[in-house]
């Protein structure tokens, strides 16, 4: 098949218009206790009004007492409905598809935001400093059951699907990681023990949300630190998924604790070759799964953009910030101007106010 960047795409029961996904990042415009504000709305149309076939949502807490990051999306009761049902209406009208994403941080959120920090065992996060209790096993299920009530209500909100946030460090990645998951027990040890937390979150959600509604995940490729989960291991967790009908992988990788510059959001991207810096990962799971894979990291060009779907099976291309500085990116390069986006990489995006290009005009 020979893919471009503007296609029209069926997946599942969804039509989207492009493949184009708008990765998730935070954003920073909900209200204290995560109700939808019209700063928030408008932030998402704007970008549904600048071209994107599908957006996914800065991550959105599921359980009240665990909140990494200051402003951020709730979606851990039914008030939060009716804004959420806003958000998505509003996005709708420009032919775009909105999906929330939906997280524990655990250990590695916003050091004094949560009530309860949990992990996957009792640990001192090296960075956040943050001290975290070992979860119990009632603990896990409940956290499990939350994530699944999560999803009801982003589809009762009219959301096109959800993606679990497996990655960047988070709780679902830390259990993967064995610098953090010291646990004894059946979600400790092996690599089919450590992602037993994520398997069985996925399957509870699509049990109850059925087998047509999207569901999607974002998974690291590798940790990019010593001792962490390896490529290997993510390559089994991502069959895994595959196998039991999760409808796309995002790959994406590292987190805070990665070695220097090769964690998530990675800056000096000076060339061409430098771009998509999770790609060799991304090429080896799309040879291996018929289920979708989307690219995330570091693509600024669109020749890129076209030599990942011209000579790999990956179907979906992410971006992030490069959508921060340029929400009409994706229109631009669909009218014929297809030059190299104006985002420098410089993470000025990720400031405390949050998404907002400090070089944006």
């Amino acid at each position: 098949m020979n893919k471009k960047p503007f296609d029209t795409v069926e997946l599942k029961n969804l039509k989207l218009k492009n493949r184009f996904i708008r990765s998730a990042i935070w954003e920073g415009m909900a209200d204290p206790e995560g109700f939808v504000t019209e700063e928030l709305i408008n932030f998402y149309k704007e970008l549904a009004q600048g071209g994107v076939g599908t957006i996914i949502t800065g991550f959105a807490n599921i359980v009240e007492y665990d909140k990494p990051a200051n402003n951020m999306i709730g979606v851990y009761e039914d008030k939060f409905i009716d804004g959420l049902s806003k958000l998505v209406e509003e996005v709708h009208k420009y032919n775009c598809k909105i999906f929330l994403q939906l997280v524990v941080g655990g250990s590695q959120g916003r050091p004094g935001n949560s009530k309860k920090v949990v992990g996957p065992s009792a640990h001192l996060h090296p960075v956040t400093k943050q001290e975290a209790q070992e979860l119990t096993v009632e603990e896990i299920l409940d956290l499990q059951e939350k994530f699944k009530e999560a999803a009801i209500r982003a589809k009762k909100a009219g959301f096109d699907g959800v993606e679990i946030h497996g990655a960047h460090g988070y709780l679902l990645s830390q259990f993967m990681n064995p610098l953090f998951n010291k646990r004894k027990d059946t979600y400790g040890g092996s690599i089919e023990n450590r992602s037993k937390f994520l398997i069985e979150t996925y399957e509870k959600i699509r049990k109850e949300v059925g087998g047509d509604y999207p569901v999607y995940v974002k998974l690291n490729s590798e940790d990019y630190v010593e001792g962490g989960a390896t490529q290997e291991e993510m390559l089994w967790v991502s069959q895994e998924l595959a196998k039991k009908g999760i409808d796309l992988i995002e790959v994406s990788g590292g987190s805070v604790v990665s070695r220097r510059n090769e964690g998530v959001i990675r800056v000096a991207i000076k060339s061409i070759e430098d771009e998509g810096y999770f790609l060799d990962f991304g090429k080896k799971l799309s040879d291996l799964i018929e289920t979708p894979v989307s690219l995330v990291g570091g693509i600024r060009s669109f020749e890129k953009v076209e030599s990942i779907l011209k000579d790999t099976k990956i179907k979906f291309i992410s971006l992030a910030r490069p959508l921060i500085c340029e929400p009409d990116l994706i229109n631009k390069w669909e009218s014929g101007d297809i030059s190299k986006s104006t985002c420098k990489s410089c993470n000025g995006c990720l400031n405390p106010k949050g998404s907002r290009c400090i070089f944006r005009k």
